[in-house]
């Protein structure tokens, strides 16, 4: 099941800005919507293409970088438009959801943002969340909407990295998926893939034995590596967190 986003009230931009690049969605008030991406590297090119944009209305964004590159965003939408960004807090409750999260300052927005944004997919539905980006994130949701929180670990790239930083014979390189590896390439390929889909199973199997029915939904730029592996068939929704923050702002949600 994957629906269109809800059609704003008013034009809005929502912007999802995350550890290496930034997702943008600006929505009418007639359903249509323009969408775009860029690397943090690229943010000269992303200024231009908003200058070809409608001035929005409203400016909802979620941020996971630095606190000097979100100030950087924030100042290029008030120098496009004199318009204020308003960035998405984490709270106790919003869309039905309630946050089992002892910290609300330790919970990154993106997470909160794409666990509502999969809530208004798929309400009354269990769920495991797994974003494979720079960090896997897997965060579950029951039927009931109680947020139970979720795991943090190395996402594909990072945990290649760190071996070849730390060790003295392992090579940050290529490598193919195997059952039984018999090449240092390949070993570290599937080793690192068989860690991130396991953590995943791993969420899954304890929804389980709480009596949840959970549907797993895969996000992030290395969801396509790990979905070959799990044995749970895995739905795929790329804006969970744009999702999220037009859910918030739908009904006047979004707290800042």
């Amino acid at each position: 099941m994957s629906t269109a986003l809800p059609a704003a009230s008013r034009t809005r931009l929502l912007l999802d800005l995350g550890n290496t690049r930034l997702k943008w969605l600006l929505q009418h008030s007639d359903g249509r919507h323009e969408a775009g991406d860029a690397a943090h590297a690229d943010f000269q090119l992303l200024a231009a293409r908003f200058a070809a944009l409608p001035r929005p209305e409203q400016i909802f964004g979620c941020s996971v970088a630095s606190p000097a590159l979100t100030a950087v965003l924030h100042d290029s939408c008030m120098a496009q438009w004199a318009i204020p960004a308003s960035w998405l807090r984490v709270s106790r409750q919003a869309l039905g959801v309630s946050n089992r999260y002892r910290q609300l300052e330790q919970q990154g927005p993106d997470r909160w943002a794409a666990i509502l944004g999969a809530h208004s997919l798929y309400p009354g539905q269990a769920l495991v969340v797994a974003s494979a980006g720079t960090a896997l994130t897997i965060d579950a949701l029951t039927a009931d909407g109680t947020f139970l929180g979720g795991m943090i670990l190395p996402g594909y790239r990072l945990m290649k990295a760190s071996l070849a930083a730390g060790t003295a014979r392992l090579p940050d390189a290529g490598g193919n998926y195997h059952d039984f590896p018999a090449s240092t390439e390949d070993a570290i390929e599937t080793g690192v893939l068989t860690a991130l889909a396991a953590s995943v199973e791993a969420a899954l199997s304890r929804m389980l034995r709480r009596a949840e029915e959970p549907l797993l939904l895969l996000a992030g730029g290395d969801a396509t590596r790990i979905a070959p592996l799990l044995a749970t068939p895995a739905q795929f929704e790329p804006d969970l967190v744009l999702r999220g923050l037009a859910a918030l702002a739908q009904a006047k949600e979004f707290n800042q």
